[in-house]
């Protein structure tokens, strides 16, 4: 046990960990000061109020989310103490456990708001798509890591499968956006591992080209209704999409949540009203605040302060990843944190974009500070698996990083 404890602590890396802590901390402090809806009455968000009959109790965003981190911990010790090759040597058998888990979800599972995401494990509801995005990480990192196929327009379709596969499964579930998230780090591992830019760019080229018929015939209609909001709130654009009164009413309901958005972004004024505070006025009440769009929950009680604060950190965090990249001569170890830091940085620019009215919105999380219980984990395990990089150097030898 004393052993176990002493490898414990050595695999712990300070640099990543500090941010991630804080994030998590700040996240803690913006679900304390939301209020939850209980039997017509707003109510502080530590609380624990019974729900009128016939519905579900509705239990504190901060409890709930001490409950999760302590439901992390055995999956974070696990990623900290297994030799992190040990894991990659075991990807493959881990992306097949993920497949069929994306599988089940689709399959049999118990339908919620009408998507069939989540499967229940001891009595934990799980995004097995969640995973599949670390998952996906270790598995690029077994096929590229000796690999030089890659390098030529011809060899990137060998890791594409394993990326499209995700790809294809997820949105049908429907989770659109975690599905398209596996793309933006497949690139950026291709990248780093080597491969050449124009080749990427015409990859890219391609799938820009194909998002139409994507829009036309691979999209639900709320997904549409999701990007003809987005385009009708670009200035400029109203007048050429919004031409009669239906068409008009359906967009400013399809926008009032981005709508509510912007105002709360700078409800606050410069200095904020403080934390617990940011919900005196039903103005403030952002849908899915303390989830999708718990960023312009930050604005009404941190202002401006607060909001960079949260960048500052993000940016700490993406920063101490890549550093431990940048440390490792293992290709397997390098493209682990460069997939981490892909994973993190794309995942936050989308959620923090579309909040202002940048990109049309998404189910997408804000990394640690969100309240999806699924992502809370999947984030904590992958900042283990991370730290287990940093905890592990390198002692391979060749001409170059990834020879």
């Amino acid at each position: 046990m004393r052993t176990t404890l002493v490898h414990l602590q050595r695999s712990l890396h300070w640099p990543v960990l500090a941010p991630a802590g804080l994030l998590l901390a700040c996240g803690l402090l913006v679900l304390a000061g939301l209020e939850i809806p209980v039997g017509g009455k707003w109510v502080a968000g530590w609380h624990l109020r019974q729900l009128p009959v016939g519905r579900s109790a509705v239990a504190a965003w901060p409890l709930r989310r001490l409950t999760v981190l302590a439901v992390a911990v055995g999956p974070a010790a696990f990623a900290l103490l297994v030799p992190y090759k040990a894991i990659v040597d075991r990807a493959y058998l881990l992306y097949g456990a993920n497949m069929l888990l994306l599988v089940f979800a689709l399959v049999a599972s118990e339908a919620r708001n009408n998507t069939k995401r989540w499967i229940t494990v001891f009595g934990f509801d799980f995004q097995p798509s969640e995973l599949m995005k670390l998952t996906l990480v270790v598995t690029l990192a077994r096929f590229i890591r000796f690999r030089s196929s890659y390098k030529t327009f011809k060899g990137l379709g060998t890791p594409s499968p394993l990326t499209l596969m995700p790809t294809v499964l997820i949105p049908k579930q429907p989770d659109l956006s975690t599905g398209l998230l596996c793309i933006p780090i497949l690139f950026t591992m291709l990248f780093v591992a080597g491969a050449r830019p124009r080749h990427l760019g015409t990859i890219a080229l391609l799938g820009a080209l194909a998002m139409y018929p994507v829009y036309e015939w691979g999209l639900k209609p709320y997904q549409k209704q999701r990007i003809t909001g987005f385009l009708a709130q670009l200035p400029g654009f109203e007048g050429r999409v919004v031409e009669d009164a239906i068409v008009k009413e359906m967009l400013e309901k399809e926008n009032y949540q981005l709508g509510k958005s912007k105002i709360a972004m700078g409800a606050g004024g410069w200095t904020g009203v403080g934390a617990g505070n940011g919900e005196d006025q039903a103005l403030y009440r952002v849908p899915e605040r303390h989830n999708d769009f718990i960023s312009p929950a930050v604005g009404p009680e941190g202002g401006p302060l607060g909001t960079v604060t949260v960048l500052g950190l993000l940016a700490w965090l993406l920063l101490a990843v890549l550093g431990v990249a940048g440390r490792q001569r293992d290709p397997a170890g390098r493209l682990i944190c460069v997939g981490v830091a892909a994973l993190f940085g794309f995942q936050a620019f989308v959620n923090l974009a579309m909040t202002i009215g940048l990109m049309p919105v998404t189910g997408m999380t804000l990394p640690f500070l969100s309240y999806g219980r699924s992502s809370i984990v999947v984030s904590v395990l992958a900042v283990a698996l991370v730290c287990n990089v940093a905890a592990r150097p390198s002692y391979e030898f060749g001409r170059g990083d990834f020879d």
